[in-house]
């Protein structure tokens, strides 16, 4: 019976996890489209796309990782560094069907390893602010 309440406590950290990532990627769809918005006003120059997207990964990332750590006592750790990777992931997959083309390189599993080591600083931080 113990083990029941065990597992059940993993899946709500699964869930939470999952819904986080989701969430954070509804976030990175509005700021591009915000930023294209910004584009078209011409507000800033198309040099400034790779600082955007960039920012707009690690705003989203960190928002995963404070969604998916709220409320836990523990593992925070991981369930930070679990949402940003899942955020990536799922960014990746829909951007992929958006622009119609899969193309995984060295800047993609890089930004896989920003968003998890970004995720796992947010839930180490939201430890230690108890």
């Amino acid at each position: 019976m113990g083990s029941d309440k065990k597992n059940k406590g993993n899946e709500k950290g699964w869930l939470r996890v999952i819904k986080a990532s989701l969430i954070a990627c509804a976030l990175s769809v509005a700021l591009v489209v915000a930023f294209a918005f910004v584009l078209q006003k011409q507000w800033l120059g198309i040099g400034s796309v790779g600082y955007i997207n960039t920012g707009v990964k690690v705003i989203s990332a960190a928002a995963a990782a404070l969604i998916a750590t709220r409320g836990a006592s523990k593992g925070t750790l991981l369930r930070g560094a679990l949402a940003g990777g899942a955020y990536m992931i799922i960014t990746f997959l829909v951007f992929s069907l958006l622009s119609g083309e899969f193309r995984m390189g060295t800047g993609t599993l890089t930004d896989l390893l920003m968003c998890v080591l970004g995720g796992a600083v947010i839930g180490v931080i939201r430890n230690l602010r108890r």
